[in-house]
């Protein structure tokens, strides 16, 4: 029987694609990513082909998972992917969801127009209470973000979906979790931003 990752992410996976910048806290206010300046946090250094970043501490680089990265692969190449296991004690239907970060350079580029759109596409695989498009900066490029629910085989979950454009390729940034954990696992997401550095 498959995992409830891999039943969450594999209808996804055909309808998302991945991107840091001023992005919001739990209070709504608008909290700012490390400038590209800003020594990037500890942690495994990651090369991909046209960006390097940092694996969080406790995450693991599963980059080397075929089997893994087939499930983010439906539209494009993934180029970084970090999991992390459900932290304390595991609650059926509450935090049994394996987190990750997902960097997926998409087949096709999205013009800079179209990615509010693009974003909102994640409807069709079953997401819902969408937030509205909000913008960000990683490493100088500027791109545009949206968080959503979404039901994991019983299990509430959340995603932060991130798309940003730099010379001429997309980029779909994903950060996913159980409802529960999103708030205390959000740091993984933050420091992949953080260290980001374009090649």
């Amino acid at each position: 029987m498959p995992s409830r990752r891999a039943l969450f992410i594999a209808p996804l996976a055909c309808c998302l694609l991945p991107a840091c910048g001023p992005l919001p806290s739990s209070t709504g206010a608008v909290q700012s990513i490390a400038s590209a300046t800003a020594s990037p946090p500890g942690g495994e250094p990651l090369t991909a082909a046209k960006f390097t970043t940092v694996a969080p501490h406790g995450w693991s680089n599963k980059i080397n998972d075929s089997a893994e990265v087939q499930k983010f692969s439906g539209n494009g190449t993934v180029e970084l992917l970090v999991e992390q296991a459900a932290a304390g004690q595991v609650q059926q239907g509450v935090n049994d969801v394996t987190a990750n970060v997902n960097v997926v350079l998409l087949n096709t580029p999205v013009p800079d127009d179209q990615v509010a759109t693009y974003l909102q596409g994640v409807t069709s695989a079953g997401a819902t209470n969408l937030s509205a498009p909000r913008p960000f900066t990683i490493a100088g490029a500027t791109g545009q973000y949206i968080t959503y629910d979404r039901d994991i085989q019983g299990t509430p979950g959340e995603s932060r979906d991130m798309i940003v454009n730099h010379a001429g390729a997309t980029f779909e940034i994903v950060f996913s979790t159980s409802q529960f954990a999103f708030a205390g696992q959000e740091s993984g997401l933050q420091d992949v931003l953080a260290g980001w550095r374009w090649s």
